[in-house]
């Protein structure tokens, strides 16, 4: 009497189990999802039972859809739950607030508090300034998202797509900031001399120890701290970029070499901070180093441009400014430009982000920093700003000016500079 009880549970199993496949199959079967359109709509004629087919695959794609969202959902909370806070959600859903400007339409000034001490950097579309007693994060639509109080003595800022990464350079503080809020700060135990954000959100900072001049701390995107490396004694750092892309750290550093001097660029593995390849030149004093858009690492000294491949076999290098006295300097991903004084004119060395010379001559006015985006030349001047069109075939479609006040150039796009002074950034807006 048990066994027979046992198999007609066992038969009733088996029959549930058969029906649930068979709903299954009939939620996710073109041809019952078609039976029920022509059921209840109001079909007629031949061309009809067409549009009524292909009505039936957008409806079961539709749920396919709706399941996947659901299956990758449950697996994103399963694996990332750490990540998954209150203070996290806040931040996410605050920040769209300041990237929805991102494009958007530009004021032709932003005033902020007066300071000469400022610091200022591009920012999502928009400008970011920081001052020993403030930052400010301003869209481009000219509104401010962020207003907060700061306490540093000589601060400095590096952005990315992101964040912004505040340091102190007499202090030993650094700080962590999106468009409208600080998400992170810390404090060493030393000045912060130098630091790089990468795109996803990881960074590094350069310090020092009791017994190292130069100490690089490389930290993860949730703010841990990963690894750290400290270069040899008598090594002193003057740059690092992080490039989460080719995954590496350039270090730009400086030592006595045979006693002229020497100016050494490492490539580093970004996960074991182990030297991939390094080049070293004696007689130079180190700038800058960097990274184009086409991946291409840039290394700049007071002598020479020189543009390496992801290998650090040279590629293209400039003339020999050291001749004259250097005035101004750019390195961003659009490229490399650097203007020097030769008695009554100015010599321009200038690259574009694939590293394609764009201009190698000399300007008859005075220049007080240069800068590149495509292949046009922004030219700070007493008076204002030129751009150099270094594709023009007339000599008067060359040069296009415009009057500015005094202050930090910053390169928006092909056609727009914001000059950002003590109190205001102004827009110049060249035609095209």
């Amino acid at each position: 009497m048990r066994n027979k009880e046992d198999k007609q549970d066992t038969h009733t199993s088996d029959e549930e189990n058969q029906k649930i496949s068979q709903k299954i199959g009939r939620f996710f079967h073109t041809e019952t999802q078609k039976e029920k359109v022509l059921r209840y709509e109001d079909f007629d004629g031949a061309g009809d039972l067409y549009y009524a087919g292909v009505s039936a695959v957008y409806k079961v794609a539709q749920r396919a859809l709706w399941l996947l969202f659901i299956l990758f959902m449950l697996l994103s909370i399963v694996f990332n739950h750490s990540q998954i806070t209150y203070d996290n959600f806040y931040y996410l859903i605050k920040d769209f607030s300041g990237a929805a400007d991102y494009d958007g339409s530009y004021y032709e000034t932003l005033s902020y508090e007066s300071d000469h001490r400022q610091n200022f950097t591009l920012y999502r579309g928009g400008l970011a300034s920081v001052s020993p007693s403030k930052i400010s994060v301003f869209t481009a639509t000219g509104r401010r998202t962020l207003n907060a109080t700061t306490s540093f003595s000589s601060p400095f800022m590096e952005s990315s797509g992101k964040y912004i990464l505040v340091y102190d350079t007499s202090g030993t503080t650094f700080s962590i900031y999106n468009s409208f809020a600080r998400v992170f700060t810390k404090t060493v135990e030393y000045p912060v001399m130098n630091a790089s954000l990468g795109e996803d959100g990881s960074f590094a900072i350069v310090t020092r120890t009791a017994a190292k001049q130069s100490v690089i701390q490389v930290y993860n995107k949730n703010f841990k701290m990963k690894k750290m490396l400290e270069l040899e004694t008598g090594y002193y750092a003057f740059d690092i970029v992080l490039n989460t892309e080719n995954n590496t750290l350039s270090v730009l550093s400086y030592d006595a070499g045979n006693g002229t001097g020497r100016t050494t660029l490492s490539l580093r593995d970004l996960d074991t901070l182990e030297e991939i390849e390094a080049v070293r030149f004696d007689g130079e004093f180190p700038i800058a180093c960097g990274t184009l858009d086409n991946q291409s690492v840039v290394l700049l000294t007071d002598r020479y441009i020189r543009i390496f491949d992801r290998t650090l076999s040279e590629k293209e290098s400039s003339g020999d400014y050291s001749v004259g006295n250097i005035t101004g300097y750019s390195l961003t991903s659009e490229g490399v430009a650097v203007s020097a004084t030769l008695s009554s004119q100015t010599m321009i060395y200038a690259f574009d982000k694939d590293g394609n010379r764009l201009y190698n001559d000399t300007v008859d006015f005075n220049v007080s920093d240069v800068g590149v985006y495509g292949s046009y030349i922004f030219l700070q001047t007493e008076n204002g700003v030129k751009r150099l069109n270094s594709n023009a075939k007339k000599e008067e479609d060359r040069i296009q000016s415009l009057a500015s006040g005094t202050g930090k150039m910053l390169i928006y796009n092909q056609k727009t500079v914001l000059v950002c002074g003590e109190s205001k950034a102004e827009y110049l807006i060249f035609q095209d």
